[in-house]
């Protein structure tokens, strides 16, 4: 399975606010420098984070964004929930009902397959939303904040 950009981007991010010192918002110019991506295209990826109610977002000269829940509440599938929103249903082309005479047995098929789809995936995020962001920072580093970001881009 191959982790897309946006989904990486997002987990940096929420890591990086985890980590800033004294949890101080940090400017969506700072984030995206720090990422190298454009401001434009990172500024997506926090409106969805926002939107899920993972980051709050701040106007003003000394905002920015930061946590609005504890990165030992976030997981994994909060992230993907948030970028990618929930699944729906699978949408079949009806090949079946083309190929064959049987319609009701074509139809009971597509039913079966949707329905191994959402067991997979209702197991999918079940599994991901027991691995909280925590688990990939040291204690000590987030409990305080151990970076100021803007710093670092100076």
């Amino acid at each position: 399975m191959k982790i897309n950009k946006s989904t990486e981007q997002a987990i940096f991010v929420l890591i990086m606010l985890a980590l800033q010192k004294e949890h101080k918002p940090v400017k969506s110019q700072v984030l995206s420098q720090i990422l190298q991506v454009s401001d434009s295209y990172l500024k997506k990826i926090l409106m969805k984070l926002s939107k899920a109610g993972l980051i709050d977002a701040s106007a003003s000269k000394q905002g920015g964004y930061r946590l609005k829940r504890s990165i030992e509440e976030i997981s994994l599938a909060d992230v993907l929930l948030a970028l990618e929103g929930e699944t729906s249903q699978p949408h079949f082309a009806h090949l079946g009902a083309i190929v064959f005479d049987d319609k009701e047995h074509v139809r009971e098929g597509e039913e079966k397959i949707a329905q191994a789809l959402d067991q997979g995936i209702d197991s999918y995020y079940r599994s991901l939303s027991t691995f909280p962001l925590v688990e990939l920072l040291h204690e000590e580093a987030y409990k305080l904040g151990a970076i100021d970001w803007e710093n670092q881009t100076k």
